[in-house]
């Protein structure tokens, strides 16, 4: 069969080349030398939309192409009609619904019998969804290519098979390269174990690729090691890829050095706070956790050993005089000393607890038995013996050490401890520097205490009906038995305990810290009182060492005063010798201040044995009150009339006034007499009585004056 001529492709002709046109899903597009559509057949027309017989004749161009691309076509078709075959060319047409198609074409030219062209004949392929695809892949590629070059992380591809360079690196980001040290150029087609410690992927190799297959990406931490030399971690995750058809792996890796440091920063401050949370921070000694954690350790050994633990419990006899004195900084240098010492004298299974203050405690396990408790506590006190210098003052330190022991004693770390606490508290009480070991009757005592405590606190909470009440006890003229004045004394009925004596809940008091707020209600009571009555006569009120201690102790008086209209000299202060024994320079200073507000002020107690000339001379006190036990034999002793006299010839030479105190019989108010005593006070001349049994009194007083 020979190929139609142009004859028949005008005519529509040509038997099996037609039928191919018709059937075909190829473009094919004939053309006159001017651009003349000469065939269009149906695949070009179900593309367009257009019809063979709207465009036979017409320039193509305009019906299916955008403006912007008829140049470029033309110039291909000049080409074409000048004899020179270009075999494809590429553009777009527009289609049926409005979008742009992208095709393919294959173009050739039929010449006439002259060799002249007289037909192009172009044959086209849609393949608009193989270049979006296309463009697709190039514009993922590209993505991954930025991804890849400007990843903070750093990439590497490696190919595992090469056979030559194991696990050898095909392409790297810059970020990897300046990880280690090197340019992206020095790693291609170098081995990855370049940068290992050891030959890692040249012995591990199949292994490791084994495990990337089976988990696919895998992730774990490495080393590198810098081109300068340095081995530094990093973190890794590596994953399959295929490229060219050729598996490689895709490593990411990351330098972990920062988190590592920041790592065991973290950890070192972990530590020291787990240190800090169980340890002393002035003296470095375990604190009461730790000490009961060890406790309760030494305590769990003691049922397979058939030994004993001690728990012993060292206070420190006067610490409080020498931080008052020498300052806070010398109280700190002493208790690291004390701290230092303790730890020197115990073996090294031992431990040394501060538990806060002055207050340290011992844990001595393996121990025969209370003689071999004794002697650690003897040995103990013994280091703490020599002088310590502290601000160029030598300082003796004294302790006081409660022991108790298991067996016999408590089986629980903090039973134990309290029990250790009550017998230290034992030894303070009986004259300190000593060592007590705890007994059952502490116990009972302690718990006495608690239960005397939690009534006076509720008591305080309410007092008119929790039975607080005042009396009151007159001080007379021991000439004339005039009033000179009233002493507030503090009573107390419980609804469940009873009556509970002074000297049982004053002490409570001053231990549990309720003696402030005891001692505000008394003394705003007194003053009340002493109002109501318009008493001519000072009114006294007792005071606690502890009262006076507090910063804002002057200035509760002041106010106290203030609410019931009272000035300063209706009020008088009684203050006990242990004030003055234990804080001098302090109660010097709060007294004067007192002295300022014209309240009178008296030293309680004198003669008790803790009193001293030099102490008198810096207290701006009145009045000297002797103590009861001085006057028990006055009328009859010659000896006891020797010392009351010597002690009422040195007040009256320093100016003070005198109360004795105690006065039960005739025959001792008469002696006094005697002696030149100015003012009495006791059963004799006046009990202790509430308000209401003294009214008379007072009224009577209150007329004379």
């Amino acid at each position: 069969m020979q190929p139609p001529n142009a004859e028949q492709l005008l005519s529509g002709g040509g038997g099996l080349a037609e039928a191919v046109l018709g059937v075909t899903d190829t473009l094919v597009v004939v053309l006159d030398p001017q651009g003349r559509v000469v065939r269009f057949n149906p695949a070009c027309q179900r593309l367009t939309g257009l019809t063979e017989d709207a465009v036979r004749g017409q320039v193509l161009w305009p019906f299916v192409l955008d403006p912007e691309e008829v140049p470029g076509v033309m110039t291909v078709f000049a080409a074409l009609t000048a004899g020179d075959f270009p075999g494809r060319y590429e553009n777009h047409w527009r289609a049926a619904g409005g979008q742009r198609r992208y095709i393919l074409w294959s173009n050739t030219a039929l010449l006439d019998a002259a060799g002249q062209v007289s037909l192009v004949v172009a044959t086209g392929m849609d393949i608009t969804a193989e270049r979006a695809a296309e463009q697709a892949r190039q514009e993922t590629e590209a993505r991954f290519r930025a991804v890849f070059d400007q990843s903070a992380d750093g990439l590497v591809l490696l190919d595992p098979h090469d056979p030559q360079v194991p696990w050898r690196i095909v392409d790297c980001n810059a970020a990897f390269g300046a990880m280690n040290g090197y340019t992206c150029g020095e790693l291609v087609g170098q081995s990855i174990d370049l940068l290992h410690p050891t030959p890692l992927m040249r012995d591990e190799g199949e292994r490791l690729l084994a495990w990337i297959r089976a988990e696919h990406p895998v992730q774990g931490e490495g080393e590198h090691r810098h081109k300068d030399g340095h081995v530094f971690p990093i973190e890794t995750a590596s994953s399959l890829v295929m490229v060219g058809g050729r598996e490689h792996v895709l490593g990411q890796d990351r330098d972990i050095s920062e988190r590592r440091r920041a790592h065991a920063q973290l950890e070192a401050l972990a530590a020291q706070m787990a240190h800090a949370a169980q340890h002393d921070a002035l003296t470095g000694l375990p604190n009461r956790t730790l000490l009961l954690d060890r406790l309760h350790l030494e305590l769990r050994r003691v049922g397979r050993s058939g030994r004993a633990v001690a728990a012993l419990f060292i206070d420190l006899d006067g610490f409080k005089r020498i931080n008052d004195t020498l300052g806070h900084d010398a109280g700190d240098d002493l208790l690291r000393e004390v701290a230092r010492r303790l730890q020197g004298a115990v073996r090294p299974a031992d431990t040394v607890a501060r538990l806060g203050g002055d207050e340290f405690v011992a844990v001595i396990p393996d121990l025969g038995g209370p003689a071999d408790a004794a002697r650690v506590a003897a040995r103990l006190q013994a280091a703490l013996e020599p002088a310590v210098t502290l601000g160029g003052s030598a300082v003796t330190v004294r302790s006081s050490v409660g022991i108790a022991l298991h067996p016999p004693d408590s089986a629980q770390p903090a039973d134990l401890l309290r029990q250790a606490d009550l017998a230290m508290y034992q030894a303070k009480r009986e004259g300190k520097n000593a060592v007590r070991f705890f007994a059952p009757t502490l116990d009972v005592a302690a718990h006495t205490q608690l239960s005397i405590e939690g009534h006076l606190r509720r008591a305080l909470d309410a007092p008119q009906t929790g039975g607080l009440h005042l009396h009151y006890q007159p001080q007379v003229d021991a000439r004339t038995g005039q009033l000179v004045g009233l002493e507030a004394l503090v009573r107390w009925t419980d609804q469940f305990l009873g009556a509970v004596s002074p000297a049982r809940f004053i002490p409570v008091a001053e231990d549990s810290g309720l003696i402030q707020p005891l001692g505000a209600w008394v003394l705003n009571e007194a003053c009340r009182q002493a109002a109501a009555w318009g008493l001519r006569v000072p009114v006294a009120v007792n005071v606690s060492p502890l009262e006076v201690s507090q910063d804002d102790f002057i200035a509760g008086v002041y106010a106290t005063l203030r609410r019931h209209g009272l000035s300063g000299p209706a009020l008088k202060l009684e203050l006990t010798e242990r004030l003055a024994v234990r804080d001098l320079h302090l109660a010097a200073r709060r007294l004067s201040q007192l002295r300022a507000l014209g309240v009178h002020l008296s030293l309680d107690d004198f003669g008790m044995g803790q009193s001293s000339v030099s102490t008198l001379l810096h207290l701006p006190v009145d009045e000297l009150k002797l103590d009861r036990s001085l006057i028990t034999g006055v009328a009859d002793s010659a000896l006891d009339q020797r010392v009351v006299g010597a002690l009422l010839a040195l007040a009256r030479g320093l100016q003070l006034r005198v109360v004795v105190e105690g006065v039960e019989t005739g025959a001792q108010l008469a002696a006094l007499r005697d002696l030149g005593c100015e003012v009495v006070q006791g059963y004799l001349t006046g009990r202790p009585a509430p308000p209401e049994a003294l009214n008379a009194l007072v009224q009577s007083m209150n007329t004379e004056l």
